[in-house]
C-alpha cells in the first residue's frame, strides 16, 4: 500500500492532487485544516497484480486482497473458493460505497465553506422538491457577485425563468385536443374550458367531442356534459372516425376534444396523432400533467405523449399536491410551455392562466406548509457525489 500526504489550498484542490497522483481508487485516511489550506493523507494499492488466466477484475482484486491479508499473518496465501471470492467482492463493494459517501460528505462540507450562499440555495431548492439536476442547473447560473441580500430570491427567480408559459389555447378559435394519462383530469378540464367559453362567448360555436372506444360510459358521459352545458356533443370510436367526420366542425368557433388515456404503448398515440393531423381542421394538442404525482411519473407521461407533439400543457390536480417540485422539474427538463393551472374541482373558479412566478410561489407555499427540514447528511449524499466529480 502506498501512503502519501497532500497539501492543498482547499479540499477540492487536495482531492484533485490525490486523483492525479494516486488515481480514482485512492482512500482518504485523514484530513486536517491548516492556516492556509488543508492537509490530507491518502493511500492506494502500490501495484496490483495482473489477473491470471483471464479472470475478471473483481476476482483479481479479491485474490489480491486475500494475498495481502495472508502475508500480513505470516503464512502463504491459501486457495480461494468461488464463494469466498464473491464474499470478498461484496465486502470490497461495500467498502467502496462507504468511501464514496465519505468523499461526498467531504466535498459537500468543503462546498458549504467555499460557497455558503449557493449551498443554501441548493438546500432551499431541495426543500421545494426540485430534482438534483435542475437544482444544480439553477445554482450554477447564479451570478458570481452574489450577495446575501440577492441570494434570498435569486435562485427562485432563475427557476421561474426556466419555466415557459404560453397563451391559453382555448381563448382563440380552433380545435383543442386534451391529452393525458388515466386520472390526469381530462374530463374535468374539458368541462372547465367549455363553461369558461360559454360565460365569455355564449353557447354558439362550441362543440364537445369524445374519442373513446374503451372507456365504459364514455358516450353517455359526453352526452350528459353536452346536455348540462347546452351544447352539441359527439362521440367517435377512434381518431380515424373523428377525422372522417371532422369537416362538419369547420365552422365552429371552438371544438374541445377528449382523447383516450395515454398508455405505455406508442402505437395508439401515433395513430391518434396521424388522425388529428389528417383532420380537415387544425387541432392543437394540450397535455395534462397532474401536480399530485412524482416527477418520474410526469417524465413518463411526457415520454408517452411525445408522438402526439403537444404544443402546450396544463397543470391539474394542484389542490391534491403535497409538493410542486416534481412538476417544476419536469417543466424545466421538458421545456413544454404551460397554459393553465387547475387548482381544484370548482368548474369556473379553479382555472387560471399559468404564470411561472405563480408556480414557483406555489412550490414555496407548499414547502412552508410541510415545514420539513432537510437533513445535512441527505444533502451531502444528494449533491456531494456530483461536487466531488466536478
Amino acid at each position: 500500500m502506498k501512503i502519501k500526504q497532500f497539501l492543498g489550498t482547499d479540499m477540492r484542490d487536495a482531492l484533485r492532487q490525490i486523483r492525479a497522483d494516486l488515481g480514482a481508487d485512492a482512500v482518504i485516511l485523514s484530513t486536517r485544516a491548516l492556516g492556509q489550506g488543508v492537509e490530507v493523507n491518502a493511500a492506494c494499492d502500490a501495484e496490483p497484480p495482473a489477473p491470471l488466466g483471464g479472470g475478471t477484475t473483481a476476482t483479481a482484486a479479491a485474490a489480491s486482497a486475500a494475498a495481502v491479508a495472508a502475508t500480513a499473518a505470516g503464512a502463504l496465501p491459501p486457495a480461494v473458493s468461488a464463494s469466498e471470492q464473491l464474499s470478498m467482492s461484496e465486502e470490497l463493494r461495500t467498502l467502496r460505497q462507504l468511501l464514496e459517501r465519505q468523499l461526498a460528505a467531504l466535498a459537500w462540507n468543503d462546498y458549504t465553506r467555499r460557497e455558503p450562499l449557493r449551498a443554501r440555495a441548493l438546500s432551499e431548492l431541495t426543500a421545494l422538491g426540485v430534482a438534483r439536476d435542475v437544482a444544480m442547473q439553477v445554482t450554477d447560473a447564479l451570478p458570481a457577485d452574489l450577495s446575501a441580500e440577492t441570494a434570498q430570491q435569486a435562485h427562485l427567480e432563475l427557476l421561474a425563468q426556466r419555466i415557459s408559459v404560453c397563451e391559453p389555447p382555448a381563448a382563440r378559435r380552433g380545435a383543442l385536443a386534451l391529452i393525458g394519462a388515466a386520472g390526469a383530469g381530462k374530463t374535468t378540464m374539458l368541462a372547465k374550458l367549455a363553461l369558461r367559453w360559454l360565460l365569455e362567448h355564449g353557447n354558439d360555436g362550441l362543440t364537445i367531442v369524445t374519442i373513446d372506444d374503451e372507456h365504459i360510459g364514455a358516450a353517455e358521459q359526453a352526452r350528459s356534459l353536452g346536455r348540462l352545458l347546452g351544447v352539441p356533443s359527439f362521440r367517435y370510436a377512434s381518431g380515424a372516425e373523428f377525422a372522417a367526420a371532422a369537416a362538419r366542425f369547420a365552422s365552429q368557433e371552438l371544438v374541445l376534444i377528449d382523447t383516450p388515456a395515454l398508455t405505455a404503448e406508442a402505437a395508439p398515440a401515433a395513430e391518434l396523432c396521424a388522425a388529428l393531423e389528417g383532420a380537415p381542421l387544425p387541432v392543437q394538442r394540450m397535455l395534462l400533467l397532474p401536480a399530485s404525482v412524482q416527477s418520474g411519473v410526469l417524465d413518463e407521461m411526457l415520454r408517452r405523449a411525445a408522438p402526439l407533439a403537444a404544443s402546450c400543457c396544463a397543470i391539474t390536480r394542484c389542490d391534491e399536491a403535497a409538493s410542486f417540485g416534481g412538476v417544476l422539474s419536469t417543466l424545466v427538463r421538458g421545456g413544454l410551455p404551460v397554459a393553465y393551472l387547475s387548482d381544484g374541482p370548482r368548474i369556473t373558479e379553479d382555472l387560471r392562466p399559468a404564470r411561472a412566478q405563480l408556480l414557483v410561489a406555489r412550490a414555496v407555499e407548499l414547502a412552508r406548509a410541510g415545514a420539513a427540514g432537510i437533513d445535512p447528511e441527505l444533502l451531502a449524499q444528494h449533491f456531494g457525489g456530483q461536487l466531488h466529480a466536478a
